[in-house]
């Protein structure tokens, strides 16, 4: 455990000064020690070091994190896996250029003991990107403090640090752009009804699948990027979708973002889409994700579908304009479209925006109840996608 000490003047009778500083040694006795400095900065370093190196596991923080999220030989992993967490090589890599680009170069030299968490609130505010030197937003700050917590909390565990300094910091706030949306006609250069067309816009067929899943159903990207085939509601026709689940920040599944599952209508389009990828998909088991990253159990990530999307509104001459078209606007366009067609309790229980009385209707729903209650509104989908 870290030692403390205090600092204080010591006068020599000319009035002439210099800075000591006490602490208590391992047997409780009080102990008083001269820093030779005249300048309270300097002073603090001197005596900083020298408590530093009382303590045996005393280490700097780039020494300590010298494999930490390293693919292969990094044990944090590992216990992750062997809990049965999912933590991908994809997010193992944003974890470590967290520590490479923004965290070490900062405070790499600095004995791990030695951080405080004022110091390091005061630096994530001001973090500006490493090579642009623009502003970071508040989202990515925030992910470069959850990297940082998982180091401290580690060596915490290990007893390198008596407490982990960033368990009590609070997240920043994200102060988001209002989400643009989507015309019809938008929709028709993106999604258009010749099928090599749509694939030549968004590279491959299973990323024009996949958009058009998120264009005409409403869900999140990270419950489409969490889709299994056994959640295709298998009744006289494929006509819907279960969901239950998502793909969280960090890679791994959880829940919904409310907690609850609920069913949503599927286009005959599709339907007839999800039948062909089906059919031509390597990975083709009920428990196989439908859109996948390196192999069926391991979803697609952010990066890439952020990479597709933007490659796509450029091939189809979206004109972006002031507007903030992100992947989340095609969930936005889909309120927006359907919201004058559909009975409001509908439409909320499939995007999953429950009003109080939603849900307590929907807490636990019966998902083949739910899909019947709903499919009478399929031709609203089929005729508006």
């Amino acid at each position: 455990m870290r030692q403390q000490y205090s600092l204080y003047k010591r006068f020599t009778d000319n009035k002439k000064f210099s800075w000591y500083f006490c602490y208590y040694n391992a047997d409780g006795k009080r102990v008083y020690k001269a820093t030779g400095k005249t300048k309270k900065g300097e002073a603090r370093q001197v005596a900083e070091d020298f408590i530093s190196s009382l303590s045996p596991q005393s280490m700097t923080l780039k020494k300590y994190t010298d494999k930490f999220f390293e693919w292969g030989s990094c044990p944090w992993i590992q216990r992750q896996h062997a809990k049965g967490k999912s933590f991908s090589v994809s997010v193992a890599r944003s974890r470590r250029s967290h520590l490479d680009n923004y965290i070490i170069p900062k405070f790499g030299n600095r004995k791990l003991e030695s951080l405080n968490r004022v110091e390091i609130e005061n630096w994530l505010i001001g973090l500006t990107n490493h090579k642009s030197k623009t502003k970071l937003s508040n989202q990515t700050k925030n992910h470069i403090l959850y990297t940082f917590r998982i180091v401290l909390k580690e060596a915490e565990r290990e007893r390198v640090i008596p407490i982990n300094y960033l368990a009590t910091v609070e997240s920043l706030a994200i102060n988001s752009k209002e989400r643009g949306v989507f015309t019809k006609d938008e929709l028709g250069k993106l999604f258009p009804d010749d099928i090599n067309k749509m694939i030549s816009i968004w590279g491959r067929k299973e990323y024009a699948y996949l958009f058009y899943i998120l264009a005409t159903t409403g869900v999140r990207s990270g419950e489409v990027r969490a889709l299994q085939w056994k959640y295709i509601i298998w009744n006289d026709q494929r006509n819907g979708l279960r969901i239950d689940r998502a793909v969280k920040d960090n890679g791994s599944f959880g829940t919904t973002k409310t907690g609850h599952s609920r069913v949503v209508l599927l286009s005959k389009k599709a339907d007839d889409y999800l039948q062909n990828w089906l059919k031509e998909s390597p990975f083709d088991q009920m428990d196989d994700l439908i859109f996948f990253g390196s192999d069926r159990s391991r979803p697609v990530t952010r990066k890439t579908m952020a990479r597709h999307f933007e490659s796509a509104l450029k091939r189809a001459k979206i004109k972006i304009g002031n507007r903030n078209l992100v992947i989340h606007s095609f969930r936005h366009t889909y309120n927006t479209l359907l919201r004058p067609l559909l009975p409001k309790e509908v439409l909320q229980s499939m995007t999953g925006h429950k009003s109080d009385s939603m849900t307590d209707r929907y807490d636990h729903p019966k998902y083949n109840t739910l899909s019947k209650s709903i499919i009478k509104y399929s031709d609203v989908i089929n005729h508006l996608f």
